[in-house]
């Protein structure tokens, strides 16, 4: 009887199983939407990531835009990473159906040497000084060749274009689609970053301008430097205060540590003003020990640490104390080889803490060579607007270590926070 009632159990039991994996399969992708989006728009071209509505699949992840790119670079000089050399010509064919008086124009954006946003904003008008000569002819059949020259001496790494269409004509095809469109009473306006691109400096054109819009390389050497200080220095606090609470016995114990744990009550933002007058008086202005010494004492730290050292028998340490050990030998020898999924629990969340602070670093520092990646992002947005393909590409490169970093410490991550009591 039992038997039969098992069997009869084991299909509801199957689809309470199934129901249950389906919830957690929908919540995790819901969990997990907002980095699948800022992957996708990392690969939008300015007037995809503009749009009202959302574009998933990217033109620069079309396969039949991968060949013509690649064959654009390679007149350029660079089949893989593009460019225009000096001497080099690069052709562009543009088919248009209809009628009209004037003919089509091109040009090549004047400042888009020195702005890489240029063509987003709007193109300026061209100069005689400008080595990238455009010559437009006009064939059979609706069909045009736009050819671009470097007649100058250095390679061009980016060729934008702009075109305009008189009123009447209309854009069905192009050697490589274009990145903007839009329309006026006067014509039609069609825009390129770049028709030099290469194979992968197409489809990892935002990642590639993110780098050139600001010294990333020392962004990223600032915040590693800060987070790694701070993980370090605010360990050797922690680890010492934790401790002192967790396994020294002296007077007002418990009050000192109510009193230490209050503070997290009071806002971050309290703490800005007299933080900066103190770090200004010391002349700590522009210098890492201006960014990492105020925040080594971490409330939250000493607090996660206490309870996991709390979970520790104490029997180890009374046995060490039979046999003569000190404070200093119970903190090195026993305690810390037991408390390292508690050190990486910190560890993490210090690091974290440091490699995303944007506030703190703002204020404490004005020279370009001390600022850090998360200020660095700021450079992505101005008065004219965002281009967010650029900045997600950026933010996409910043947290790329923290994901790693969790990859390979979530078992100490996860073991740290079962067994110091945090729910």
């Amino acid at each position: 009887m039992t038997a039969r009632r098992q069997m009869r159990l084991a299909p509801d039991a199957l689809l309470a199983r199934i129901g249950l994996y389906a919830v957690l399969m929908i919540g995790s992708f819901l969990m997990a939407f907002p980095f699948l989006w800022m992957i996708v728009t990392s690969f939008q071209s300015p007037q995809e990531s503009l749009q009202a509505t959302p574009v998933w699949f990217p033109q620069r992840l079309h396969l039949g835009n991968w060949s013509a790119a690649q064959e654009l670079g390679a007149q350029g000089g660079d089949a893989t990473w593009g460019g225009l050399a000096p001497q080099k010509v690069l052709t562009l064919e543009i088919r248009t159906v209809g009628s009209a008086n004037g003919d089509l124009v091109s040009e090549v954006p004047s400042d888009s040497r020195s702005n890489s946003n240029s063509f987003l904003f709007g193109a300026a008008t061209t100069t005689s000084t400008d080595p990238r000569q455009v010559t437009t002819e006009k064939l059979e059949g609706g069909l045009w060749r736009v050819s671009i020259k470097n007649t100058g001496e250095q390679l061009e790494l980016k060729v934008p274009l702009k075109i305009t269409l008189p009123d009447g004509l209309t854009l069905v095809s192009s050697t490589l689609p274009p990145d903007r469109n839009s329309r006026s009473d006067t014509g039609a306006f069609y825009e390129w970053s770049n028709v030099a691109p290469g194979l992968l400096g197409y489809v990892l054109e935002n990642y590639r301008d993110a780098l050139r819009v600001a010294p990333f390389g020392r962004y990223f050497l600032n915040s590693l430097i800060n987070s790694v200080a701070q993980v370090l220095l605010g360990m050797i606090v922690v680890t010492l205060a934790a401790f002192a609470f967790a396994k020294i016995p002296f007077w007002g114990s418990h009050v000192v540590f109510a009193a230490i744990l209050s503070s997290l009550v009071i806002p971050g933002e309290m703490l800005l003003v007299p933080n900066f007058v103190t770090v200004f008086k010391l002349g700590w202005l522009d210098s890492y020990a201006g960014i990492v010494v105020p925040w080594i004492a971490s409330v939250f730290g000493i607090f996660l640490l206490r309870q996991f050292f709390l979970s520790l028998p104490n029997e180890l340490f009374e046995a060490a104390r039979i046999d003569g050990a000190g404070y200093g030998t119970q903190l090195t020898r026993i305690a810390l080889p037991l408390a390292v999924p508690g050190l990486v629990t910190f560890g993490i969340f210090s690091f974290l803490g440091s490699w995303n602070a944007l506030l703190w670093p703002i204020i404490v520092t004005s020279k370009t060579e001390m600022r850090t990646l998360q200020v660095g992002l700021q450079s992505f947005i101005g008065e004219a607007g965002s281009n967010y393909g650029q900045l997600m590409a950026a933010s996409l490169l910043v947290i790329t270590p923290i994901i790693f970093g969790f990859l390979l410490a979530q078992k100490q991550f996860i073991a740290g926070v079962a067994r110091s009591g945090l729910k």
